[in-house]
């Protein structure tokens, strides 16, 4: 009985995740298949920032009154967008991203929640497609990949105040990719300059810092394990600017 629930909490967790992740591809396999809309040529930079969640993964089986939730962040950065052609954009730019996990312990009285955000730099590159929703406005469907290079450091420990709730972080990789997808509206102005605000999932393809749970400090082994693969789904607002409006305009004298 005890076994049939731990494995229906994990599927708790997981099924949200599986669910944003089929919507966003059967949406960007729509775009892909419809779009004829005329995209923004040229080059494109400005900067861009996101609110994320993102959270630890099973590894093993999860103790009874051990759970663990979704952890907010944030990302920060440049981006870089080049139109081809009218249907094709592709962009990349560097971001400074700060993504994390909760553990939460029920087994004593008081209770204790543990959580922490691990740094990265991504760089993305990523293939844009757009679907005209008017004269200015438009819908963007994103798919690419990025690299992440962690910045914290290899071995980190939190731990409650009695020393009885301990996670060890464990570095596996320093440098991982991740597939990102997503979802975006944008509003291009008269002169060039393009906002955009969407919804962006990026998902790892394995753990690359294991967490290491421990009830005592004094334990060698641990209590239970779990991951951290570093993907997230998050809520992301770009804005751009049409280099084209940097150029001063030739003077003639005569």
């Amino acid at each position: 009985m005890e076994t049939k629930k731990i494995m229906l909490k994990i599927k708790k967790y997981c099924r949200f995740e599986r669910m944003i992740l089929r919507r966003l591809f059967l949406f960007l396999l729509l775009v892909f298949c419809i779009v004829k809309s005329q995209a923004q040529e040229g080059f494109r930079i400005g900067p861009t920032a996101m609110f994320l969640s993102s959270r630890s993964s099973v590894i093993n089986t999860l103790p009874d009154r051990y759970y663990f939730r979704y952890k907010s962040g944030y990302s920060f950065g440049l981006s870089l967008q080049y139109g081809f052609t009218s249907g094709f954009v592709l962009a990349t730019g560097v971001s400074f991203t700060s993504k994390g996990y909760r553990v939460f312990n029920d087994s004593n009285k008081n209770g204790t929640i543990l959580k922490h955000n691990i740094n990265n730099i991504e760089v993305p590159l990523n293939m844009i497609f757009r679907i005209r929703m008017n004269t200015n406005s438009n819908l963007r469907g994103i798919l690419g990949v990025s690299l992440n290079s962690v910045l914290s450091k290899d071995r980190y420990e939190e731990m409650n105040g009695n020393k009885t709730f301990i996670i060890r972080e464990e570095m596996k990789s320093k440098y991982y990719p991740m597939l990102n997808l997503g979802i975006e509206v944008a509003n291009e102005n008269k002169v060039g300059n393009i906002f955009c605000i969407g919804v962006h999932y990026k998902q790892a393809f394995s753990q690359n810092t294991m967490l290491n749970v421990y009830n005592n400090e004094t334990n060698a082994a641990p209590l239970f394990l779990l991951g951290f693969r570093g993907s997230y789904l998050g809520i992301g607002i770009t804005y751009l600017f049409n280099t084209e409006n940097f150029k001063k305009e030739e003077q003639f004298f005569y």
